[in-house]
């Protein structure tokens, strides 16, 4: 049976080709969401709406022209048949473009299809009433809970087809702590899950952050400056890996600004730098099924104990840098637990830093980093001695990746990741 999407698709497709392109591709999404929130001790939201996309892509003669839009009316995509046209027609001509080969086609389908609204209530006032009463200095401003439904049909002129429906749960909270006329700053976490089974105040979920929020109501100042150990928080880690992996991309490869250009097969990290893509694994509650190329995703290692194992090319970076195939699977980013608690390596740290977000602007081309680290503490003597405010960090990216010493046993799974703790060396505190 034909989907709406799919009409959509086909007869767009169709449209490009009469007007001249040789080679075209379109995807067409249509998300529907519930969402429900609560906020000032109260719910104050319960909506469900409909979100549209359509992007379309044109190749003529080495040229390439792509147009995206959000509506799905006959006046609409008769306008982004001939805005992708002109756009093919004006762009530069470049051989490396191309479409993904066929006929290939493919279906997916993930995830609960229709939202349980009661269990997304009871979710939310379970954990309200619960953070009131484990953590009272605890406000929060906001709580959410959505439940996405989305289909989408990709086709292009080579045959290629899929077909991809994914259900999944989002829940997020907004909020600070508060004691007497003492507040600390707004904090924000989330995750995404299928499964009401959640034990949203463990550790790994919002126990800990919490506990970390409340702390920097005493948060003080360093006051001097240090070089030395570093642990990482995971979804600060987060942040640090996407750093390095924008050296793999396409476009840093292709304009030759890339610190690793040329140095996959070898030893650029640690042995306990360890990282994979999953984009399709269970383990993930949105996962990641199509690249935008068309091109089914694949599970692959980036670096497999130290040592660079692919680059992250799309189609064009493929063909640019005549490498074998697509391999831009960085989603969904999977590195084992090591061998340490948290604990141990706290304790093995004469003085340093946890750093739970990094507040700054990109590295420079050479992995030079610095910024504030929020949500920190100061490790002294082994323990934690006290929560940090306004702490400037600094330090090289590539070399906190050669200098990683430990990993924990404990790891951070959001639906979208699984990344332990991770301690380095060579930071700078200020």
């Amino acid at each position: 049976m034909t989907t709406h999407i799919e009409t959509i698709s086909k007869e767009t497709l169709a449209e490009l080709l009469k007007a001249g392109i040789k080679e075209g591709s379109v995807s067409t999404s249509v998300t529907n969401f519930d969402e429900l929130v609560f906020e000032n001790d109260s719910f104050t939201l319960l909506r469900s709406a409909d979100e549209n996309a359509l992007n379309l892509t044109a190749l003529n003669e080495g040229k390439k022209g792509s147009f995206s839009m959000n509506q799905l009316n006959p006046q609409g995509l008769k306008a982004a048949v001939e805005k992708t046209a002109e756009m093919a027609a004006a762009a530069k001509e470049d051989s490396a473009f191309a479409m993904a080969p066929g006929p290939k086609k493919m279906n997916f389908d993930h995830g609960p299809k229709v939202a349980d609204r009661e269990a997304m209530r009871d979710l939310i006032t379970d954990f309200v009433q619960k953070t009131k009463k484990q953590y009272p200095e605890i406000g929060l401003r906001s709580v959410t809970v959505k439940f996405l439904e989305g289909r989408t049909h990709f086709e292009n002129s080579n045959g290629v087809e899929a077909n991809i429906r994914k259900g999944y749960y989002s829940f997020s909270a907004l909020f600070n702590a508060q004691k007497g006329d003492n507040s600390s700053s707004m904090n924000y976490d989330g995750l995404s899950f299928t499964d009401f089974n959640l034990d949203l105040l463990s550790e790994e979920k919002f126990g800990k952050v919490f506990a970390d929020t409340i702390a920097h109501l005493d948060a003080k100042k360093y006051g001097k400056n240090h070089t030395g150990k570093a642990i990482f928080m995971p979804s600060c880690w987060n942040t640090f890996i996407q750093f390095g992996l924008a050296h793999l991309s396409t476009g840093q490869l292709v304009a030759q600004t890339s610190r690793l250009e040329g140095k996959r097969g070898e030893k650029v990290a640690s042995p306990l730098f360890h990282l994979e893509s999953r984009p399709q694994d269970s383990l993930f509650a949105n996962p990641n099924f199509l690249t935008s190329d068309g091109i089914e995703t694949e599970n692959q290692v980036i670096f497999d104990q130290g040592v660079l194992k692919t680059y992250l090319l799309d189609l064009y970076g493929k063909n640019k840098l005549n490498e074998e195939k697509v391999s831009n699977f960085s989603s969904r980013l999977y590195m084992p637990k090591g061998q340490s608690s948290l604990d141990e390596m706290i304790k093995g740290i004469d003085e340093g830093i946890l750093i739970g977000r990094f507040s700054g602007g990109y590295p420079n081309a050479n992995g030079d980093f610095s910024g504030i680290a929020k949500n920190s503490f100061l490790i002294k003597n082994g323990k934690i001695e006290m929560a940090l405010s306004e702490t400037m960090i600094s330090g090289n990216v590539f070399d906190v990746y050669e200098k990683i010493y430990a990993t924990s046993k404990e790891v951070y799974e959001n639906g979208t990741c699984h990344l332990p703790y991770v301690a380095s060396d060579g930071i700078t505190i200020s």
